[in-house]
């Protein structure tokens, strides 16, 4: 043991891999930490070693040892101060709500500076910061506290450290950290951000950040927008200069259409799907051109309002929403031909009728449909049906409705019967469909009836071993 610790590098070597040793055997994230100290520990035995071998003189020999002995002592405490450095985020007593900092906007005060490892950020009562300060020059680590020195539960607040706001007419983006202590829903942080971007188009105000990617798509069709799972619940002003024809603003936090999308005179397809909007909104109507709008996976169960002036509206979505009954103002749409109503929770057929026969696509998969029930007689003009994943077991004679189908996806549905009357179907080009069910002469029967048709065959059995 004495030769462990027979000199002062033996003994800092002997204490680093025993800390080492410790990271180790705590199997969490100091694992890797106590990996690298033992390597440390023993490069310092193999330092004292190489300096016993070559030094012979005990004068130098001890001036060295206590030499490399402080750097060390000095390096590790460097080392393990910056590793403390960090933010200390006080609120003010009984905050609660969204609160944020938002850097880098050119002529707002800086951040105070880091005192100790420790830079103190204290915020105000509206829980708004606006600095010139830029995120990358702040640590990365953050601490809690209240103006009372209350208790802080770390559980109870939300720290989101990478928000940012595209500002769309210009190539500026306002990035921000997001705090948001429990108790109190709010949008403060993220309303003023987006104010910031119409002063940033105005040339009132300045970002250092740029956008890395334009929000503004182009494809065949043309200029399009896209904000797709931004977190976003508002838009800067503007819009209706861009000349889209698209705005996807799927997977945001919109509880109604934005006032600027009203904006875009030139807007043909709108996507709200995955935002929590829970009332229809009825000024829908205020965009004439619109051809297709998608309001799946929100919160809506009833439309109130008459549609019959979105007559240039073709494609309705209402997929995800686990309606049960089919709100019936969907009717007043006069020239809907492609309606989504998959992933839902209907039954049957009974909402379809007269007013709907202009359909040319219909989904309906993934619902709990169990049968092809008569109402197939207003479905003359359908071209493609989409009924895949329910709960049919047969395909009966009112099928030959649908005399202008070209595509039928009814797999994954316990198919043991279909009409012959199918032979009707002459325009069918492409059909899905589970053998589970079917005979061999049931396959060759329906070759028979559809000469003309691919018909595609899967077991169910095997397809659910794949997923």
């Amino acid at each position: 043991m004495k030769r462990l610790v027979n000199s002062p590098l033996k003994v800092i070597g002997l204490l680093t891999v025993i800390l080492g040793l410790l990271g180790v055997l705590t199997f969490s994230h100091f694992f890797f930490v106590g990996i690298y100290l033992i390597g440390i520990g023993l490069l310092i035995y193999l330092v004292d070693y190489l300096i016993l071998k070559l030094i012979r003189n005990k004068r130098v020999y001890s001036a060295i040892q206590a030499i490399l002995t402080t750097a060390y002592l000095v390096l590790a405490f460097v080392t393990y101060m910056s590793w403390q450095e960090h933010n200390y985020i006080v609120f003010q007593k009984e905050f609660k709500g969204q609160a944020g900092i938002i850097f880098g906007i050119e002529g707002y005060p800086e951040l105070p500076e880091t005192k100790f490892w420790k830079k103190t950020i204290e915020i105000p009562d509206n829980g708004i910061i606006i600095t010139s300060t830029k995120v990358e020059d702040i640590p990365s680590t953050i601490r809690f506290a209240f103006t009372d020195n209350s208790i802080v539960d770390y559980r109870n607040i939300d720290w989101e450290p990478n928000f940012e706001i595209d500002c769309i007419l210009n190539d500026s983006k306002v990035k921000s950290w997001l705090f948001q202590v429990k108790g109190e829903e709010s949008t403060a942080v993220k309303e003023v951000m987006t104010s910031l971007c119409n002063e940033i188009s105005s040339n009132t105000k300045k970002s250092v950040y740029k956008s890395e990617y334009s929000p503004i798509v182009a494809d065949s069709r043309g200029k399009y927008l896209w904000l797709q799972s931004k977190d976003l619940i508002s838009l800067p002003d503007g819009l209706g200069s861009l000349g889209i024809y698209r705005a996807i603003l799927t997977g945001n936090g919109f509880n109604d259409i934005p006032e600027q999308i009203f904006e875009i005179g030139t807007l043909e397809d709108l996507i709200m799907a995955v935002n929590p909007i829970s009332e229809f909104p009825c000024n829908l109507t205020r965009l004439k051109r619109l051809k297709s709008v998608s309001f799946a996976a929100t919160r809506i169960k009833e439309i109130k309002c008459d549609l019959s002036q979105l007559d240039s509206l073709e494609h309705f979505d209402l997929a995800r929403n686990e309606l049960t009954a089919f709100p019936n103002q969907l009717k007043t749409l006069p020239n809907i031909t492609w309606l989504s109503l998959n992933d839902n929770q209907f039954t049957d057929f009974s909402f379809i009728d007269e007013r709907l026969d202009k359909l040319e696509t219909l989904d309906l998969y993934s619902n709990k449909i169990s049968s092809i029930s008569s109402e197939t007689e207003h479905l003359g003009n359908l071209k493609e049906f989409l009924i895949f994943d329910n709960e049919i077991d047969s395909i009966p004679d009112n099928i030959s409705d649908l005399k202008n189908l070209e595509k039928l996806e009814i797999w994954n549905n316990p198919i043991k019967y279909i009409s012959p009357k199918i032979a009707e179907l002459t325009k069918l080009k492409t059909m899905r469909i589970d053998d589970d069910n079917l005979t061999q002469v049931d396959k060759e029967n329906l070759k028979k009836w559809l000469p003309n048709c691919n018909i595609s065959y899967q077991t169910r059995s095997e397809k659910e071993v794949t997923l």
